[in-house]
Order: structure tokens, then C-alpha cells, then sequence
């Protein structure tokens, strides 16, 4: 039975999200959803004193508006319906006054106000210790009481940790040469799930030699599946599309967008050879990833169909290799992937590929810039705003996509299907489409679960938009609205009511009652309003300052 859930009242919204939800479907259907088995947690006691909640901040974003520590407006620059669901992301966490007073500090040790709280320090390349937190109000209390993020980078060593007994979960991924065998040797201990996911290479089009047509040719030579059939034995969805299968507007088929991003050796071969070789070449990809087979394949495809001869490889822990992207260092093709922030195709299209999203300020790190794709973009936010459905704005994404694929950006690979294995004595294991493990619905036998993850780049909430870093924080932090780990539905957690009356552009939110953050300060308004300006402040160069961008008052603090 799945607990009670508060709802938005605005019927748009409504069917927006059904749309969503009825596209996901149900996810792992070998796992349920049980009470606690294990007894809650004993270690330490929750705080006896409680901090005084945090003041607002003076300047920050103009349509930030707190009404009382309950209540806080958000004015929009553009009605925004999908603005709700978006509130799910770290960027959006609410931090405690300590954060802002030392950001630096509060990065190795953070203060949430989540199901789990530090307990002790980040160890580098080590382990990050967390435990149930005592004074979680939220309706998705954990039902273990230690949980420790071990930090191993090679997914092969992790795999033998498990084996072993001395790791008790691997997840979402598995490494490649262990997928076909992992079923027997684990049993009912071997899960899969379905994924947000997504894999793709990025071509460096900040450098002039990587043309169109190189980067159409250099797709064209890829078998995805290949790939898929022989080094991952048939367990994940070779890409054709920018967007998920499992999302609206999605596109799936062999050139179901347009023909660059399928199989053609033959053209791949004229067009490479019209437009002058690039040889020598180097990729790049982040190591203990599990990288390394399906981009040598990609690299033995290129040798065979193209006729480069001079491959070679740059691996960094992914730590290292995303400042390294950022700063445009890398001189080849790159790997890079995503995972929803929130179930909606605009959010595999906009931080990815807008052009007001390049580095230091978003995720586009392959610096494209194209006014028609961003118009698009904007076309279709106006559409889903005028109406509340999705499925009004799908056909200009699908527009914007089109032109994606058209200009050959990126090369899509493949959008993984979650596979874990886990150890005796651990239940109730399930990755959801973000491919985070259900932290609040794992259980064991001690109550304690160990769960590998690669040294995060950051823990800080506005500054942390990589995998590792959010899979931390969402154990740590109790956003506004959450999503049910196994059926992606939305429903709010932090929230009371998240209101609109003008059909998107202003946002009344009511936080309920009894959060606290893990040193006692009350969750308040200003915990939210004063993360977000702080984040949304160019100044202070935090990764995640484009997804305030909407907010009035943005270009002011964002001058250039």
C-alpha cells in the first residue's frame, strides 16, 4: 500500500503529470514495498537545542519573496507549469544558515535536512559515514539505520567487494563483462529497473577542426546495436533520441530522428573522407565508470569505417574530468551522461544544449549555441504554460531535437537499464529512474548498508549537478517534492502546497510543519529563498546558477 500524498491543485498540473507517469509505468515489479524490518537507529541522539531559524538576506533574486517562515512567493520571468516538479532537484534543496556562513566547511561535512545525516566528516577517495536521522518528520523514513557511501572508482573491484561480503550493494551498474553472468551467481540478488539514464559522446565543436560533417560522420560509423548486443549483452536501449524512451515525446528506432544518429558506414566513409581526416585523435571519458569496452569498440568502429588510425585515450576520475570539460580542455570526442532532475523531455534538451547553459553556468559542455534550438525551447515552455499539458510543448522539443541531430552535436550511445547485485542479509533493493538507490526503502538484517559510489566533485547543493555528488545529497536533503522511487509519481514532501493562481508565472509555497534541519534550525522560508539567491548569484559561480534563470531578477545578478 502506498503511503498518503498532498497534491498540487492546479489541474493542469494534474494531467501534465499523469501524462509522465503514465509513460514511466512501474519500474521493478520483483520488488515491494514492506514496513521496517530492522529497528531504528540508536547511535547517537537527535539535537537537544534547536538553532534559530535562519534571517533573509538582503538583495538576491527580486521575485524571491518571503511571506512568513511558512510561506514564500516565487514570480516567474515566463508561466512555467513543469516549475513544481522541478522542485525535486538539488538545486532547489533549502540549506541551513551554516551553509552560506562557510561554504567550504559545510561541503565536507553537510547539513541537511533529510532521512540521513553525516556522521562524521567526508573521508576523500575514502567513504562518506551517514546515519537515519532522529528528527526526520517526512513520510519516507528510512528502515535502516547506518547507511555508508564507500568510494570506489573501479566498478570490477566494487563487484568483488560484493562477492566478498565486504560491500553490500553495487548499483546502478555492473560491470560489462559480469552482466551476463551476474543472474546465476547472484540469484534473487541480481535487479534490474528501468532508467533515466542516458550515454552519449560530445564532440569539442569549440574546436573548428570538428565540422558538421565530421561529427555526422563519426555517428554514422557507430553499430549501437552492436555495442548493445555484444558488450552488454542485449541489457540496455541503444540511443537514436536526445530523450528517453521512457519519457514523453521520446523517438526510438534506428534514425527515428533524423538519419545522422543511425547506422551508415558506407555514407559515413564518403562524408569523412570529403571533409579531411581527423588523425590522430584522442577520447575522453571518466575512469571506474565502466567505460572502457564500449569505447574502445567506438574507437575500433572509427579505425575500421573511417580510416583513423591514431587513437588514443584520456581517462580522469570523473572528479578531475568534469572541471576539465568545463574549462574546454578536452581536445576529441568526450563521454559524458545525464539523468532526469525531473521527469519532462525539456529536461534532457535545456541544460544540456541551450546555449545559456554552457560552462561555468550549466551543463552544456559542448558549447552549442543555435537561436532556432533555443527558440524552440522557449516555444515549447509557452505551449505546456498556455495549457498545462505537456504534450502541447512535445512537438516543438521534438523541433528543437530534430535540429540537435541535424547539426550532429552529440552522438547518443545508449540509456542504461539499472543492474545491481547486493549481499545476504540486505531486502527491499530498488534503483529508481534517477538510478539512485531507494535509500528510504532498502533494509537489512543490522541495520546498516554500505553502497559504493566514485569520488563526488562536490556536495554542495547549488554546486553539485554530477552523479555521485546528488546521489549523496538526496540521502542528506528533503526536497520540496519528491517521487516515489518505484512509480516516479510526484508528490510533495518539504511542501504543504505549491499554488498557482495565473496559470504558472507566480508560485505560492507552503512549507509543513516540523522540518529541521540535522543541527536543529527550523526549515524555514528564508532556508529556501536565501539557497536560492545564493546559488543564483553569478558571484558565486555555483554549477546549478541556470536553473534560477526563470526567476525575476535572474539577469540582474547575471549580468554578462
Amino acid at each position: 500500500m502506498f503511503r498518503r500524498r498532498k497534491t498540487w491543485r492546479v489541474l493542469a498540473l494534474v494531467l501534465a503529470f499523469a501524462m509522465v507517469a503514465a509513460a514511466c509505468g512501474d519500474s521493478d515489479p520483483t520488488t515491494e514495498e514492506t514496513t521496517s524490518t530492522t529497528e531504528g537507529p540508536t547511535t547517537t541522539a537527535a539535537p537537544t537545542e534547536t538553532s534559530p531559524p535562519a534571517p533573509v538576506e538582503e538583495g538576491g533574486l527580486a521575485g524571491l519573496t518571503v511571506i512568513d517562515d511558512k510561506t514564500f512567493q516565487v514570480e516567474l520571468a515566463t508561466a512555467d507549469p513543469e516549475f513544481p516538479i522541478q522542485m525535486a532537484y538539488a538545486a532547489f534543496y533549502p540549506m541551513p544558515a551554516v551553509a552560506l556562513d562557510d561554504p567550504q566547511a559545510f561541503e565536507e561535512m553537510p547539513v541537511g535536512n533529510g532521512p540521513f545525516r553525516m556522521d562524521g566528516a567526508w573521508e576523500h577517495d575514502v567513504a562518506i559515514p551517514t546515519v537515519a536521522y532522529e528528527g526526520y518528520v517526512g513520510s519516507d523514513a528510512p528502515q535502516i539505520s547506518e547507511l555508508e557511501f564507500v568510494i570506489i572508482d573501479d566498478l570490477n573491484t566494487a563487484y568483488n567487494e560484493v562477492r566478498a561480503g565486504s560491500l553490500d550493494v553495487l548499483g546502478p551498474a555492473i560491470p560489462t563483462d559480469q552482466i551476463a553472468t551476474a543472474p546465476d551467481e547472484f540469484g534473487d540478488r541480481f535487479g534490474q529497473s528501468s532508467s533515466t539514464s542516458f550515454t552519449y559522446l560530445g564532440f569539442p565543436t569549440y574546436l573548428e577542426e570538428f565540422t558538421q560533417d565530421h561529427r555526422r560522420a563519426l555517428n554514422l560509423a557507430i553499430d549501437r546495436e552492436l555495442i548493445n548486443e555484444v558488450i552488454f549483452s542485449g541489457s540496455r536501449v541503444p540511443a537514436y533520441s536526445a530523450i528517453p524512451p521512457i519519457l514523453a515525446g521520446a523517438r526510438s528506432g534506428d534514425g527515428g530522428v533524423c538519419a545522422n544518429w543511425g547506422y551508415d558506414p558506407d555514407t559515413a566513409k564518403e562524408l569523412w573522407d570529403a571533409a579531411g581526416p581527423i588523425d590522430p585523435m584522442i577520447i575522453w571519458f571518466n575512469s571506474g565508470g565502466g567505460h572502457e569496452e564500449w569505447v574502445e569498440a567506438v574507437s575500433n568502429m572509427w579505425r575500421d569505417t573511417l580510416g583513423v588510425q591514431d587513437i588514443s585515450f584520456v581517462t580522469l576520475e570523473f572528479s578531475e574530468y568534469l572541471p576539465l570539460l568545463d574549462n574546454k580542455e578536452a581536445t576529441g570526442p568526450f563521454r559524458l551522461g545525464w539523468g532526469q532532475d525531473y521527469p519532462s523531455p525539456l529536461n534532457f534538451l535545456e541544460p544540456l544544449y541551450a546555449s545559456y547553459n554552457a560552462p561555468p553556468v550549466g551543463s552544456n559542455n559542448t558549447n552549442f549555441n543555435n537561436a532556432e534550438f533555443d527558440a524552440l525551447l522557449a516555444e515549447g515552455k509557452a505551449a505546456v504554460a498556455a495549457s498545462g499539458q505537456l504534450a502541447d510543448g512535445v512537438p516543438f522539443y521534438q523541433a528543437a531535437e530534430d535540429i540537435l541531430c541535424d547539426q550532429a552535436q552529440i552522438a547518443p550511445i545508449n540509456y542504461r537499464t539499472n543492474q545491481f547485485v547486493y549481499g545476504e542479509g540486505i531486502q527491499n533493493v530498488f534503483f529508481d529512474s534517477y538510478s539512485d538507490l531507494g535509500y528510504t526503502k532498502v533494509t537489512a538484517d543490522d541495520g546498516q548498508i554500505s553502497y559504493q559510489i566514485s569520488e563526488p566533485e562536490h556536495l554542495f547543493p547549488t554546486n553539485t549537478n554530477e552523479s555521485n555528488g546528488i546521489a549523496v545529497l538526496r540521502a542528506l536533503f528533503s526536497p520540496l517534492v519528491q517521487f516515489d522511487f518505484e512509480t516516479n509519481e510526484p508528490f510533495n514532501l518539504v511542501a504543504d502546497s505549491i499554488t498557482s493562481d495565473d496559470g504558472g508565472v507566480t508560485w505560492t509555497i507552503t512549507i509543513g510543519d516540523g522540518w529541521t534541519f540535522h543541527d536543529g534550525e527550523p526549515v524555514t522560508s528564508a532556508s529556501f529563498v536565501n539557497a536560492w539567491n545564493y546559488g543564483a548569484d553569478g558571484a558565486n559561480g555555483q554549477q546549478n546558477n541556470s536553473f534560477y534563470r526563470n526567476i525575476v531578477g535572474y539577469d540582474e545578478l547575471n549580468p554578462s
